[in-house]
């Protein structure tokens, strides 16, 4: 699973089982590699290359996730690869969805099936292609009410009403703000830096006017608009990087809760790397307590593998031919068996 952060991948060997209750799943064994060093950035501004270093690049991404798999669980029995590599193009309004890697070659390369691909078929059905978790959210954590992933991009899931869509930017903006402040920084450790710095009204109105908050679900968010219309305006905007870099985060809190309170959450729970932002979480649970709003921590391999648990299970559905997407998450027609085989 590779999240919109462009720092990595999660790898998680997983088993599913089918009760009578309904899904379950186990995390058997789960890791974060980190990208190379040179690829973050490529990462990011992939959108802007030629189609042929695009391909290229596809190519090699390949290749490193074939040797990530070899390399770390040869020694262990799986049957399926379910594989979410680094989106690049994603507009579903014309119906454009593109990620990096070739699927054929990482069958040959590491000799087992593999599933990928997964947002085609909702946008070509007029759905919004993100996100998909929420389809095995409801699925396998029933008993959360509200889950937020503090990702790249920040999403949401509330399973009571079934409404699932992207809140706003969180980890993408965060880090590259934290780069600024400090080019030895990939991120800002626990938020220390954002602690520090002071609250920027002027930016942070300038960033609440963006028609992305006013539009209704199902809504999704992509990589190359975050970079354009919410990285660059605050990177270039005249202020220190750590009176930015605490706006960002004050701003990001704002919206989470502004979501939470539009679907009428009483609990919530939290995954993905935003967890680790110490800074940002005290805000979060603060705020959100004085809403009455309840915190309920999730445990530690959700936290980092949910997006791998969740889309292990829709890789696994599509192999059996079954359902794994519905129209209610993303606004597409009907519910579809998603994602491209290769055999």
């Amino acid at each position: 699973m590779a999240g919109s952060s462009a720092d990595g991948v999660t790898a998680a060997l997983l088993r599913y089982e089918r009760r009578p209750s309904g899904w379950v799943y186990a995390v058997l064994e789960g890791r974060i590699f980190e990208y190379p060093s040179e690829w973050s950035q490529i990462l990011l501004q992939s959108p802007t290359l030629s189609a042929r270093h695009l391909l290229e690049l596809s190519i090699a991404y390949t290749d490193w996730t074939a040797e990530i798999i070899f390399r770390n669980f040869r020694e262990r029995v799986y049957e399926l690869i379910a594989w979410h590599p680094h989106t690049v193009f994603h507009v579903p309004a014309i119906g454009l969805t593109w990620s990096l890697g070739d699927s054929e070659r990482l069958r040959v390369k590491v000799g087992c099936p593999v599933v990928t691909h997964f947002r085609a078929r909702d946008i070509a059905c007029g759905g919004t292609g993100a996100p998909l978790i929420p389809n095995a959210d409801a699925l396998l954590l029933s008993e959360y009410e509200t889950l937020l992933n503090l990702g790249g991009i920040a999403n949401l899931t509330h399973l009571p009403t079934g409404i699932g869509y992207d809140i706003a930017p969180c980890n993408q903006l965060l880090n590259a703000l934290a780069a600024q402040a400090d080019p030895r920084l990939s991120y800002d450790p626990e938020g220390t830096l954002a602690r520090q710095g002071h609250f920027l009204p002027s930016l942070a109105e300038q960033i609440r006017e963006h028609p992305f908050f006013r539009q209704s679900a199902p809504k999704a968010l992509d990589n190359e608009r975050v970079q354009k219309e919410f990285i660059q305006p605050f990177l270039q905007y005249p202020a220190p990087p750590i009176d930015k870099l605490h706006t960002a985060t004050q701003l990001i809190v704002e919206l989470l809760l502004q979501a939470l309170s539009e679907v009428g959450a009483q609990r919530f729970s939290c995954t993905g790397g935003g967890v680790y932002n110490r800074f940002l979480m005290e805000l979060l649970i603060s705020k959100a307590a004085e809403q009455n709003i309840l915190y309920m921590p999730s445990p530690p391999e959700l936290v980092d593998y949910r997006e791998s648990i969740g889309f292990g299970l829709l890789g696994l559905l599509r192999w059996l031919g079954e359902t794994n997407t519905y129209g209610g998450w993303t606004g597409a027609r009907g519910a579809q068996s998603s994602g491209l085989l290769s055999l």
